[in-house]
């Protein structure tokens, strides 16, 4: 079991280490590599975590929590098109923000305990908006005559593939305008209806 240290320290060694998952990925990289990039010897990493397994949980339990805790607020909406937009915000938001530890959520597979349980905890937060989605077809706010699971799945898939391409030291776009054109997409679609 880790020792009590640093909190500051190991929040750097966290954000090292979803900055070297999302360059090498999970599998490819390891903690010498993450070692030598804080400036540690590979043993003093031992002070802050369990090893790689152990970090992936920290990471994607901080990126899923952050993002349970925003589908709440959506789901406390009274007004369900603005409980759907909010939640797609705030994805979209976490996404180009803390795109390391998103990309973690949204790469593991079920083969060990904590694959398990960072998919088991998709499939819920998934669950809850499809749920946001038919609650808002319901109330006549958005279009119907997709399948709430279906329209999840398809908006959310645009968000997610933002951890194929997006680079902030690279792109030309800045986090508002990406923001802002994947919401007009969903909300008025992209072919003109005359």
């Amino acid at each position: 079991m880790p020792r009590q240290t640093d909190p500051k320290n190991l929040e750097r060694l966290l954000e090292a280490a979803a900055e070297l998952f999302l360059v090498e990925g999970y599998d490819g990289a390891s903690m010498q590599q993450l070692a030598d990039r804080v400036g540690l010897h590979k043993s003093s990493l031992y002070h802050y975590v369990n090893g790689k397994e152990d970090l992936l949980g920290k990471l994607t339990d901080e990126a899923q929590t952050a993002a349970d805790t925003n589908l709440a607020e959506a789901e406390a909406k009274g007004n369900k098109r603005e409980a759907f937009i909010d939640a797609l915000t705030f994805a979209i938001d976490q996404t180009l923000t803390d795109i390391g530890k998103v990309s973690l959520v949204l790469r593991q597979k079920p083969d060990s305990v904590t694959g398990e349980r960072i998919t088991e905890r998709r499939r819920e937060h998934d669950k809850r908006l499809s749920a946001i989605i038919e609650e808002a077809q319901k109330s006549g706010d958005i279009r119907s005559d997709i399948h709430p699971v279906l329209l999840s799945r398809l908006v959310m898939g645009m968000i997610a593939w933002l951890v194929e391409w997006y680079d902030p030291k690279r792109t030309r776009f800045d986090h508002e305008t990406i923001r802002e054109a994947i919401l007009s997409l969903i909300i008025n679609g992209v072919v003109d209806q005359k």
